[in-house]
């Protein structure tokens, strides 16, 4: 993907010359599968209000308490099988995955009203490794990758991803890029900080300033 499409993504905390080098998202073969059974579970009602029109009597008395309760019990069928299918679709369209030339952002929908944001510094991640299960999986190469890290959170997953080999290979990359570029990160594994200019007012560490 072009890396200027890609700085289009909004995430928090966002540094100047932070760039965004990958973005991840759920590969659609899967959000695909999700509404395709959701639509399936909508002809069940419809069946079932033709077989009860066609072979019973139920249906006859627009009027009665039977025929209330039917159509009542069908249109919450077909109501929770719509908020499912409307949940899956904000479930997949707001998850997403970045890596930048510093860290890693992770923002995942959980429900409705709460969105979860975590973020993994380069220098953190231990390993990186990629998984593929599955027939559907193998055929249109899609995965998981976990990235093991030496921080709070033991280790980081993305679920579905595209070519996940191809993706951890380039984390592994931009990892050793980054330590590459910081040196302190390496030897200390934190996160580097800018050190602060002398003040020119105090005496010198090792004894007073020749006047």
């Amino acid at each position: 993907m072009d890396l200027n499409k890609l700085q289009k993504y909004y995430f928090p905390g966002r540094q100047e010359g932070e760039q965004i080098i990958i973005a991840l998202k759920r590969h659609k073969i899967v959000i695909g599968k999700k509404i395709s059974g959701f639509i399936f579970g909508l002809a069940i009602p419809l069946a079932l209000y033709l077989v009860a029109d066609r072979f019973t009597n139920w249906l006859d008395d627009t009027s009665s308490l039977l025929y209330i309760i039917i159509i009542f019990v069908f249109s919450l069928m077909y109501l929770y099988l719509l908020l499912f299918i409307y949940h899956s679709w904000v479930d997949y369209y707001l998850d997403v995955w970045l890596v930048t030339n510093e860290r890693i952002i992770a923002m995942e929908q959980k429900g409705l009203f709460n969105r979860v944001v975590s973020e993994l510094r380069l220098n953190r991640i231990q390993d990186v490794s990629s998984e593929v299960r599955g027939f559907l999986a193998t055929i249109f190469k899609y995965g998981r990758i976990r990235i093991q890290t030496a921080s709070e959170i033991d280790r980081f997953e993305f679920h579905d991803v595209p070519d996940p080999e191809l993706v951890a290979r380039q984390i592994l990359e931009l990892h050793e890029q980054y330590l590459a570029a910081n040196p302190a990160a390496r030897e200390n594994g934190i996160m580097p900080q800018a050190q602060p200019a002398p003040d020119p007012n105090l005496p010198p560490p090792h004894g007073p300033r020749p006047v």
